[in-house]
């Protein structure tokens, strides 16, 4: 058949995915960021194995300025923690939360930096300042 039945999917291309019925999200692949001047992603950039509740820590050269955020990404079985270190420098703490090893690839995208108001659509994302203050206030 060549033709297509609509089904109830809703295709956001701000963020470059699909919604199917039962709300499972679906990224597309292969396709131009809307917002590429404002939004940088933040990948491992390093092949990692992180064993079974164990964490690794990787150094961040971030360019930091008063309209920047930083978001990180939740991962199904890791938890990134964003660490302060002396001068500029980050550490991004990895914990691994399920009982394999985890092997993340060196694309993987970790986080996403904006600039201005902007706030990434993505179910998995969270700001490191709003997960630091919900810390402190006994939230998590």
């Amino acid at each position: 058949m060549d033709f297509m039945v609509p089904a109830g999917i809703r295709l956001d291309l701000g963020d470059g995915s699909m919604c199917l019925p039962n709300e499972i999200r679906v990224m597309l692949h292969g396709r131009r960021q809307i917002f590429s001047d404002k939004a940088r992603p933040v990948c491992v950039g390093e092949h990692l194995t992180v064993e079974i509740a164990g964490s690794v820590e990787l150094p961040l050269r971030l360019r930091e300025a008063d309209n920047e955020k930083l978001w990180l990404t939740r991962g199904q079985c890791w938890l990134p923690t964003l660490l302060k270190g002396p001068g500029r420098l980050r550490y991004l703490h990895i914990t691994n939360l399920s009982s394999r090893a985890l092997i993340l690839q060196r694309d993987v995208q970790i986080g996403l930096q904006l600039s201005g108001d902007h706030v990434p659509r993505l179910d998995n994302q969270v700001s490191y300042r709003w997960d630091r203050a919900g810390m402190r206030n006994g939230k998590h």
